[in-house]
C-alpha cells in the first residue's frame, strides 16, 4: 500500500476530529500551525485550488493542467511548500471511514483508489473536502466515480511545476509515515453504513 507521509509536529493536528465547520472552526490550519517554513498556509494554499478550480470552469483533468501553469509561477521553494501541505492534507483524509465511503462510490475501491480519491477530494476545495472528512456521505451531490472522472492526477501538479520551473526533478522530504486511521469496513456490510451514497451510486 502505498505510504504518503507529513512532518511529526503535523500529526497531533490531525488526529482532532473534524466537528461542525463554523468560520472558526474551518481555520485548522494543519500547515500553519506546524511554525514551520516547509508548508505552504492552508488560506494561500486553499487560494491557489479556488483558482485552478475557477481557470478550469470546474472541469478536473483541465484543472491538473490548470494548477501545474499556476504553481509553474511560484518560486522552487513555494512549489515544494504547496506539495508538503497537499501531503499533510492527504494524510488528514487517510482515515477508513473515507475509504468506506469511496468503496460505495466506486463499486470497490483499491489502495491506490483511495489515494486518488483522496486527491480528488483535495482538488474540490475546501469547504468540500472538510465537509466529506467531517460527513462522507456529504458529498453525494457533487462526488463522480473514478470511472467518470478519472479520480487521479492533481497530486503530481507540483511535481510537474518544479520541473518546469527549475529543469530538475522537485527534492523529496524525508518524513515519518502516518497511520491509517478509524476501523477497518466489511465489505458485505459496507453499504450499510453509507445509505445515501449507496442509493446514489448504486442507481447509476
Amino acid at each position: 500500500m502505498r505510504q504518503l507521509t507529513f512532518f511529526a509536529p503535523v500529526i497531533a493536528m490531525l488526529m482532532i476530529s473534524c466537528s461542525p465547520i463554523s468560520k472558526k472552526d474551518a481555520e485548522l490550519q494543519i500547515a500553519a500551525n506546524t511554525a514551520t517554513t516547509q508548508h505552504m498556509s492552508e488560506d494561500k494554499f486553499w487560494e491557489l485550488i479556488d483558482k485552478s478550480i475557477m481557470e478550469s470552469n470546474n472541469n478536473y483533468q483541465v484543472q491538473v493542467v490548470s494548477l501545474k501553469q499556476i504553481l509553474a509561477g511560484l518560486a522552487p521553494a513555494e512549489i515544494i511548500q504547496f506539495n508538503n501541505t497537499f501531503n499533510a492534507l492527504m494524510g488528514a483524509a487517510y482515515d477508513y471511514k473515507l475509504w468506506g465511503a469511496a468503496y460505495v462510490i466506486n463499486g470497490g475501491c483499491s489502495d491506490d483508489d483511495f489515494e486518488y480519491f483522496r486527491q480528488y477530494l483535495v482538488a474540490h476545495g475546501k469547504d468540500k473536502f472538510y465537509q466529506t472528512l467531517k460527513d462522507p456521505e456529504s458529498c453525494a451531490s457533487w462526488m463522480k466515480t473514478e470511472e467518470d472522472d478519472n479520480w487521479e492526477g492533481i497530486l503530481y501538479a507540483a511535481a510537474g511545476a518544479y520541473k518546469i520551473k527549475t529543469g530538475q526533478e522537485m527534492p523529496k522530504i524525508d518524513q515519518p509515515k502516518y497511520e491509517l486511521k478509524g476501523q477497518a469496513f466489511d465489505e458485505d456490510t459496507v453499504e450499510q453504513q453509507y445509505p445515501v451514497l449507496a442509493k446514489k451510486f448504486e442507481a447509476e
